[in-house]
């Protein structure tokens, strides 16, 4: 059983975002405790016998506390780690970029594009002998009636893309990022492909694009849904598009 963990960047509704962003972390079930341990030991090295809940975008902004009073070297430093973990373990990530003038509903449309990624990554597990299933986990969010209708619809009746979703246990479950790190881990990625596809900042996605969902040079777990896709450069586009030839 692989769980997908998946949290939200970017607001869906309003104007001042151009885009929103759903990012995810695979892993394989006998990993979580490790890789929460490992998340674990961070916390209590900078905030030792302090409960800390790591959030990107508050690292980043350090508006409040404890982030406010933390220096600027230590939030990196942290921010660092935490990618250390991500590139360090047995993970996949997914991360799905919607310019979201393409649509009406940006939430769904982004939550379908990466079932359809996760339902991919499993069937060709499966095409190399490792049949495994997967248990969506978002944070806790008011779409979650919509979202666990959604994939009940996609399981059933299927999707855009002309079939139906196998591979996912059962509908998504909701927590609370508190009681997870891994919800954490995946608040971290959804932060860096916004920053990437909003803001043009690249920092934060260099150091994880290894670990995005990959095949034969295409990173499949990585993508851009957008009105320019022909031309755009980014690695998700730039791996899809098929090679000039002069």
């Amino acid at each position: 059983m692989h769980l997908l963990y998946v949290d939200e960047s970017g607001n869906p509704d309003g104007a001042e975002d151009k885009y929103f962003v759903l990012g995810g972390v695979a892993v394989f079930e006998r990993e979580v405790y490790w890789i929460n341990e490992q998340v674990n030991t961070i916390a209590e090295k900078y905030f030792p016998n302090t409960e800390i809940e790591f959030h990107a975008q508050a690292i980043a902004s350090h508006r409040d506390e404890p982030w406010h009073s933390c220096p600027t070297e230590q939030r990196n430093a942290i921010i660092d780690e935490l990618c250390n973990t991500i590139s360090s373990r047995h993970v996949v990530l997914f991360g799905i970029a919607l310019e979201k003038a393409i649509t009406n509903d940006p939430v769904g449309r982004a939550f379908e594009e990466i079932c359809n990624r996760c339902d991919l990554f499993l069937r060709r597990l499966h095409a190399r002998g490792d049949t495994q299933r997967a248990l969506i986990i978002f944070d806790e969010s008011r779409y979650e009636a919509s979202l666990q209708t959604l994939l009940a619809e996609y399981r059933s009746l299927g999707t855009r893309y002309g079939g139906t979703f196998k591979n996912f246990a059962d509908v998504p479950f909701f927590a609370n990022s508190k009681a997870t790190r891994l919800l954490q881990l995946a608040d971290l990625v959804a932060y860096a492909v916004f920053r990437r596809y909003e803001r043009g900042d690249t920092r934060l996605l260099d150091k994880i694009i290894a670990k995005f969902d990959t095949e034969d040079g295409v990173i499949h777990g990585l993508v851009h849904l957008t009105r320019t896709g022909g031309t755009c450069t980014c690695p998700a586009c730039l791996t899809r598009r098929p090679p000039r030839i002069y």
